[in-house]
C-alpha cells in the first residue's frame, strides 16, 4: 500500500512542480507563457495533463494515505470536511459563473459582476480553503505535501494569466484590478456577506 501512496505522491509532485514552473514563466515572460491555454495546442496539453495529475491525487492520497499525520481528532475531521465543502461550493460557482471556456484561458467577456465583483480570482479563493479542509480532512502528511504545493499553484495561477487578461482587455482590466482585490480583502469579504 505504501508504494502505491509513493508513486502516487511522486506523480503529483511532479505535476505540481511542473505548473509551479509553468506559471512563474508565464508570470515573469509571456512570451513563454503556458496560461491561458488557447486552443488545442502544446500549453492545451500540458495545463490539462498536469492539472488532471493533480486533480486526480486528491482522491488517491486520500484513500491511499488515511491517518498517519497529526490532525487526527473527530473535530479536526469534521472541520476540514466542511472547510473542504465550503471552499469547493465557492470555486464552483465561480466555474459555472464564469463558464467552462472562459475559465479554461479562452477568450470571452471579462467578469467584473457576481462574485467576481468580489475578488478576481474567485476559483483560486475557493480552491485553496478546498485543499485546506481536505488536509485536515483526511489527515495524510502525503496529501499535505501534494496539497501546500497545490496552494501555491493557485497563488501563482493570477500572475500567470495577469499581462494575458492586460493584452485582452486592456484599460477595463486595469481599472477593474484598481477595484478589485486579487484574492480578497476584509472589505470584499464583508461586502459578500452582506450579499
Amino acid at each position: 500500500m505504501s508504494s502505491c501512496a509513493d508513486r502516487a505522491l511522486l506523480a503529483t509532485v511532479i505535476a505540481d512542480v511542473s505548473l509551479i514552473v509553468g506559471y512563474i514563466v508565464s508570470a515573469l515572460r509571456p512570451d513563454y507563457r503556458v496560461w491561458p491555454i488557447g486552443e488545442h495546442s502544446w500549453r492545451w496539453w500540458f495545463n490539462w495533463s498536469a492539472l488532471s495529475v493533480v486533480f486526480a491525487g486528491f482522491p488517491v492520497l486520500a484513500t491511499l494515505d488515511r491517518d498517519p499525520f497529526v490532525f487526527d481528532s473527530l473535530r479536526s475531521k469534521l472541520a476540514g470536511g466542511v472547510i473542504a465543502t465550503l471552499g469547493m461550493g465557492f470555486a464552483l460557482s465561480a466555474l459555472f459563473e464564469l463558464g467552462w471556456m472562459e475559465s479554461s484561458g479562452r477568450e470571452g467577456e471579462l467578469r467584473t459582476d457576481g462574485i467576481y465583483e468580489y475578488t478576481r480570482n474567485p476559483q483560486s479563493v475557493g480552491f485553496i480553503p478546498f485543499v485546506v479542509g481536505t488536509i485536515l480532512a483526511t489527515n495524510s502528511w502525503k496529501l499535505a505535501i501534494h496539497g501546500i504545493l497545490t496552494i501555491v499553484i493557485y497563488v501563482l495561477f493570477p500572475y500567470a494569466e495577469e499581462p494575458w487578461l492586460r493584452d485582452q482587455y486592456g484599460e477595463t482590466y486595469v481599472e477593474y484590478c484598481e477595484q478589485t482585490p486579487r484574492f480578497f480583502s476584509l472589505e470584499s469579504l464583508k461586502d459578500l456577506l452582506r450579499s
